[in-house]
C-alpha cells in the first residue's frame, strides 16, 4: 500500500517529535531541605513562631496568633547552590501535629512586588494528623519561552517565569490567619518537574478573532462564526430539555418545605437551630448566586498591545460599538495611563451570533440559564437591566465614593475612609442615594456597601491615623480620646515610652508608636473606627432601603474579632469573599450569632486555553465541578451560612480586565459557551440543596 508525500512527511516529523520528546533530559528532584542535620536550618527568621528539628529529622513549628503571619523563614544554607533555573515547582511536605484545624502557608523567594511574592505561594487545609503537599508553580504554563518575551497587561502570562529565579534563597512557612496556637512540621522541601522550553518565534500575535488563545487547540473551543451559532443551539436546547428543580417559589424558595412570616421582602430567621434567608412569600431561602453578570465585565485593553490581536475592527466597523475608552486602573499596565482603549470581545460575541437584540438575548437567556442550572441570584455588581425584569433575586451594589482618607493608612485597593470627618456621612447619604437600584422591590435581596475594605490587621488603621497629619479628623479625634483617657501628656508617654511634649506634639507627630507599649489604645481607636464605620453606613441605608437587609462589606483576607464583632451589631448578614477549598469550618467571634453569605470563591484551570486558573487551583473542568459540589455543601453543611455566590459568570478576558487578571473563573467563556462539566456539577448540587441543608432523604 502506498502512501502519499504529505502523509510521508508528516508521519516522520511526528516520528522525531516523539523520539525528541523521549530523549529529553528531565531535571532530577533538587532537595532544597530535608532536616537531616543541623545546617539546613543555620540561617532562620521567626516571626511570633518557635521551631526544631524533632526525633523524626522534620522541622517542627510552633506558631502563635499576635502577628498576621506567624512564621519561619528558612535561608538557603551557606555554601549551598540552588539551581532552580528550569524546575517546574516547588513542593513541602507539611503535618499538623497540633490538635486544632490549620492552614499551613509557604511563600517561595521574597519578590518585592507584592502580587508577585503572592503568587509565589500556596496553603493546604490541615486536620489534626493530617499530611499534604503544598505545590507553587514557578511559570504560569508549564512551558517557558527563551528568550522571555515582554507581555504586559496579564496577571497570568503565556510563557512566563513568575519571579527572578536565580533570587530564590528562602522559603517561609507560616500558619495562616491563625486564631489560636498552632504546631505543624515541615519535611522534604525540593524543587520538581521539567519546564518545557519553547522558541518565540511567530508568537505574535496569540489572540484570535473571538478573543480566545491562537495557538492551542481544545474541546469546545470555538472555530467559526458558524461554530457560534451551532453551539449556541446546542446550549439552548440542553437548557429546553432541563428547564430547573422542582418545589421552587416565585423568588427561589423552597415551597416544598416550611412556610414562615411572609413579609413581602428577604429577610433572616434562625429555623431549627440553623440561620436561613426567607423570602418575601415565607419559604426558606438559600442564595445560590454567581457575581458579576454583566457583559461589560469581560472587556480588555489595546493600548500599547494591539500586536496581541489577530485582527480587530477598523473604526468604521459595525464591530467598532465595542471599542471604549477608560481612565487609570487601579493596577497593572494601565494604572501608569491616564487613558487607554479597550474591545469586548464577548459583546462582539454576541453580535455576531444574535444580531442588534444580543443584549436583551443575554439577559433573557442568563435567567434561564440560572433557573436551569438551579442558580437563584443574580450577584453582585451585574447588569441592572437583568436585574430589574422581575425573573431572578439579585443584590443591590452601593460604592461609597469621593470620601476623605486617613492619609496614613493603605491597602490593596486604596486608603480606608476617615469615618471622624463630617464629609464621610455626606459622601454616604449621596452615594446611596445614586445607587439605590432596587429599594423597594421585593426581588431585591439586600444591599453590598463597600468591597474588600483594607482593615488590615489589629490597631493597624489607628497606626495608620497617628502617622497622618494634623490637618486628619480621625487624628484629632484619637488625640482627644487619648487626652480624656490620660489627662497629662506624661502619663501617655510613661505608658507608650514617647517623649511629646505636649498634646499638640502628639498631633504634629507622624511617627507610629511601639505597638506593644501602645497596644490598649491602638485597639480601642481601632475598634472605634470599626464602630462608626458600620453605624453610619447602617444609618444611612435605612434612610433608602430600610426593609432590606444590610449585606455587609464582603470581608477578605484575615479579619478579627474586634472589626467582626462591631459589625455584627449593625449587618443583618456578615459577608466574607473566602477564596477557600473550604468553609464548613466558618466561624464568628464568640458570642456573635449572625448569618454569613460568601461574596466570592471560585475555581479555575488552565484546560481550555487560559492562562491563570484565578485564586484557587483545579486540574481541569471536571475537577472545577467537584471542587463547587464540596464547596456548597460544606456551606450548606454550616449553620451560620446562608448562601454563597460565585466569582464571576463570564470568563475574564485572556488578555486582561482593567487589572491584568485573567482568570479562568466563569462558567461561560468568551464566547457564550458554558462549562458544561461545571455546570452538570451546580445542577447535581444546587436542585437538592434545601433538602441537603435540612436533612431530608434524597432518595
Amino acid at each position: 500500500m502506498r502512501f502519499p508525500i504529505k502523509i510521508i512527511v508528516l508521519l516522520t516529523l511526528l516520528f522525531i517529535s516523539c523520539k525528541q520528546t523521549d530523549t529529553k533530559p528531565q531535571n532530577k528532584d533538587l532537595v532544597l531541605f530535608d532536616f537531616e542535620d543541623q545546617t539546613d536550618i543555620s540561617n532562620v527568621k521567626t516571626v511570633d513562631a518557635n521551631y526544631w528539628i524533632n526525633d523524626s529529622k522534620h522541622l517542627q513549628i510552633s506558631s502563635g496568633f499576635f502577628a498576621s503571619k506567624p512564621s519561619v523563614k528558612l535561608k538557603r544554607p551557606k555554601g549551598k547552590h540552588w539551581d532552580l533555573n528550569g524546575y517546574h515547582q516547588i513542593k513541602a511536605d507539611v503535618t499538623n501535629v497540633g490538635d486544632a484545624y490549620m492552614q499551613a502557608e509557604m511563600f517561595v523567594g521574597n519578590d518585592p512586588d507584592e502580587l508577585t511574592r503572592w503568587y509565589c505561594s500556596d496553603y493546604v487545609d490541615l486536620n489534626p494528623g493530617e499530611t499534604k503537599t503544598i505545590t507553587i508553580d514557578l511559570a504560569w504554563t508549564p512551558w517557558v519561552f527563551s528568550p522571555q518575551l515582554n507581555i504586559d497587561g496579564m496577571r497570568g502570562t503565556p510563557g512566563k517565569i513568575k519571579t527572578n529565579i536565580d533570587a530564590i534563597d528562602e522559603i517561609m512557612f507560616c500558619s495562616r490567619y491563625a486564631t489560636t496556637k498552632n504546631e505543624f512540621t515541615v519535611d522534604n522541601v525540593r524543587a520538581v518537574g521539567t519546564l518545557e522550553v519553547r522558541d518565540t518565534t511567530g508568537f505574535f500575535p496569540f489572540v484570535d478573532i473571538f478573543g480566545q488563545y491562537k495557538h492551542k487547540g481544545w474541546e469546545g473551543k470555538t472555530e467559526s462564526v458558524r461554530d457560534l451559532k451551532i453551539k449556541a443551539e446546542k446550549n439552548l436546547k440542553i437548557l429546553s430539555k432541563k428547564p430547573g428543580p422542582k418545589n421552587r417559589g416565585k423568588y427561589g424558595g423552597w415551597t416544598a418545605g416550611p412556610k414562615l412570616k411572609a413579609t413581602g421582602f428577604f429577610r433572616t430567621e434562625k429555623h431549627n437551630n440553623k440561620w436561613w434567608m426567607v423570602d418575601p412569600e415565607g419559604y426558606l431561602f438559600w442564595t445560590a448566586g454567581v457575581n458579576c453578570v454583566a457583559s461589560t465585565s469581560s472587556s480588555t485593553g489595546i493600548t500599547a498591545r494591539e500586536n496581541y490581536f489577530e485582527t480587530l475592527p477598523s473604526n468604521d466597523s459595525e464591530f467598532a460599538k465595542f471599542y471604549g475608552e477608560r481612565g487609570r486602573a487601579s493596577h497593572g499596565l494601565y494604572s501608569k495611563t491616564e487613558r487607554y482603549k479597550y474591545y469586548n470581545f464577548y459583546q462582539a460575541n454576541m453580535y455576531k451570533n444574535y444580531g442588534s437584540d444580543w443584549l436583551n438575548t443575554f439577559r433573557d437567556l442568563t435567567h434561564r440559564r440560572f433557573k436551569s442550572w438551579g442558580l437563584n441570584t443574580i450577584g453582585f455588581v451585574s447588569d441592572k437591566g437583568a436585574t430589574n425584569q422581575g425573573k431572578t433575586p439579585y443584590v443591590g451594589s452601593v460604592w461609597i465614593r469621593n470620601t476623605p482618607k486617613i492619609e496614613g493608612s493603605d491597602g490593596f485597593w486604596g486608603k480606608f475612609h476617615d469615618v471622624f470627618d463630617p464629609r464621610f456621612k455626606e459622601a454616604v447619604t449621596a452615594s446611596m442615594d445614586v445607587q439605590r437600584e432596587g429599594a423597594g422591590d421585593p426581588f431585591c435581596i439586600g444591599y453590598f456597601v463597600d468591597n474588600e475594605l483594607s482593615w488590615g490587621s489589629l490597631g493597624s488603621l489607628a497606626i495608620g491615623v497617628l502617622k497622618s497629619p494634623e490637618t486628619q479628623m480621625a487624628k484629632q479625634e484619637f488625640v482627644k480620646d487619648l487626652r480624656a483617657k490620660y489627662g497629662s501628656i506624661n502619663k501617655l508617654n510613661n505608658i507608650w515610652e514617647t517623649s511629646h511634649g505636649s498634646w499638640g506634639d502628639l498631633l504634629k507627630s507622624t511617627k507610629a508608636p511601639n505597638k506593644e507599649k501602645a497596644w490598649d489604645d491602638l485597639v480601642t481607636f481601632y475598634g472605634k473606627i470599626a464602630e462608626t464605620y458600620f453605624r453610619i453606613i447602617k444609618e444611612e441605608l435605612n434612610v433608602i432601603a430600610a426593609d432590606h437587609n444590610y449585606l455587609g462589606c464582603r470581608f477578605a483576607w484575615a479579619n478579627n474579632d474586634v472589626v467582626l464583632t462591631a459589625a455584627s451589631k449593625y449587618m443583618d448578614i456578615m459577608s466574607f469573599n473566602k477564596y477557600e477549598y473550604s468553609v464548613e469550618n466558618l466561624k464568628l467571634p464568640e458570642g456573635v450569632d449572625k448569618p454569613i453569605m460568601i461574596g466570592e470563591f471560585h475555581f479555575g484551570a488552565l484546560d481550555r486555553g487560559n492562562f491563570h486558573v484565578g485564586i484557587k487551583k483545579a486540574k481541569n473542568q471536571s475537577e472545577r465541578g467537584a471542587m463547587y459540589k464540596d464547596y456548597i455543601e460544606g456551606a450548606l453543611r454550616n449553620p451560620l451560612i446562608v448562601g454563597a455566590h460565585w466569582f464571576q459568570y463570564i470568563d475574564e478576558p485572556l488578555t486582561g480586565r482593567f487589572d491584568g487578571e485573567n482568570y479562568n473563573v466563569g462558567l461561560i467563556d468568551i464566547c457564550d459557551n458554558p462549562y458544561e462539566e461545571l455546570v452538570d456539577k451546580i445542577r447535581e448540587t444546587t436542585y437538592p440543596m434545601y433538602e441537603y441543608r435540612t436533612g431530608h432523604n434524597l432518595k
